[in-house]
């Protein structure tokens, strides 16, 4: 997103950052229910099937009373300017539309009903199929630009490299080494396949690397299951030490999504596989040539289209029970020896064009730059 900041007086909706820092009283009450329902809601039990009723009945279109709680106070920040504003949220979208000069930037590649807003100035998608669901809804050709996949800048400026090293290594014996990465909400049933699976990797002569939210779910599972299994854990905070090297198991503690992307980059040219559930990482197995493993259950409305697509383009693996998590180590070293781990690598490079933040970038500041 830094990209798209840069153009001048374009302004950026940054999500739970802005909503958190905009809204207030009952709004932001509100806003603290949904983010809880989210963590929760990704987990089993009565919560979980709450919250996959009330996405299945999500209609942003819809000035609804929730709708209307948690928007009354970012309305009344945004929706009387008419300076260009880039939202990356239906929810966002759908509480601001009808601005002037509302952008709303829709990254996935799939469309699911409640991700086509209307009542935006402009919109970004990034394959041509997307494109279609917006011009279904009533968006003229002209309001709709076709980026390409928006993969993070420090991945894009490294792809053609990392690209080349980890086919060499796929060819070679060398050990491979795996990035497992949760959602924001990490639910339980990703936890224990993620820490399993990364066990399973280092316990075969593999390296892995888990990334995870300070604090969080993750941090305490990994450590605690390490421990229990005798395998040394190397923990790195962000904000104090980045080795040189992968020692054969590291945990990566982060606090914001932009320590993430960074230390991510850091390192990213080592990365042979990655291992997350389907959302918005799945850019990088259809552009950036890295198989994945797919972790299930799928949660929320994009993750099962997204599944869809990987299967569709065979560049990921589903990883879906435990049993699948305890052998990951062996499965790969399999899928290594009859080329199938090449093959997802070879099915994913150049699939789609990889800049599409550059490419937003370059048509915000030729658009608005007087």
């Amino acid at each position: 997103m830094e990209a798209m900041v840069r153009c001048g007086s374009v302004e950026l909706v940054r999500g739970e950052s802005n909503v958190f820092e905009v809204s207030r009283g009952l709004p932001r009450l509100a806003w603290h229910l949904v983010r809880w329902l989210y963590r929760r809601g990704s987990s089993e039990g009565l919560i979980s099937r709450v919250y996959r009723a009330v996405r299945l009945r999500t209609d942003y279109n819809q000035s609804g009373s929730m709708l209307s709680l948690i928007g009354r106070d970012i309305r009344r920040k945004y929706l009387t300017g008419s300076d260009p504003l880039i939202v990356a949220h239906p929810i966002l979208a759908g509480i601001l539309k009808g601005r002037p000069g509302l952008i709303y930037q829709h990254g996935e590649v799939v469309t699911p009903r409640e991700a086509v807003v209307e009542g935006a100035e402009t919109v970004f998608v990034p394959t041509e199929e997307a494109a279609r669901a917006f011009r279904n809804a009533g968006y003229g050709y002209d309001q709709i630009i076709v980026t390409g996949l928006c993969v993070e800048p420090s991945q894009v400026r490294q792809a053609a490299d990392a690209y080349q090293m980890r086919m060499k290594r796929l060819d070679s014996t060398d050990s491979l080494t795996g990035a497992f990465f949760s959602s924001g909400a990490e639910p339980v049933g990703h936890i224990e396949k993620l820490v399993s699976g990364a066990i399973a990797v280092v316990s075969s002569g593999g390296k892995a690397v888990i990334f995870a939210r300070r604090g969080g779910r993750l941090v305490q599972a990994a450590r605690l299951r390490f421990g229990k299994n005798r395998i040394d854990l190397s923990v790195v905070d962000v904000t104090n030490w980045i080795p040189r090297d992968l020692p054969p198991a590291t945990l990566v503690m982060h606090s914001s999504r932009r320590e993430e992307d960074s230390v991510t980059a850091r390192f990213f040219c080592q990365f042979d596989y990655f291992v997350a559930p389907p959302h918005e990482r799945t850019n990088w197995a259809l552009g950036l040539g890295l198989p994945m493993i797919a972790l299930t259950p799928t949660i929320g409305p994009f993750a099962p289209l997204n599944l869809r697509v990987l299967h569709d383009h065979a560049v990921a693996k589903v990883l879906d029970s435990m049993d699948d998590a305890r052998s990951l180590g062996q499965t790969l070293q399999q899928q290594r020896q009859e080329g199938r781990l090449r093959a997802m690598a070879e099915a994913g490079w150049g699939r789609y064009s990889i800049d599409g933040f550059a490419r937003i970038a370059e048509f915000l500041a030729d658009k608005y730059r007087e």
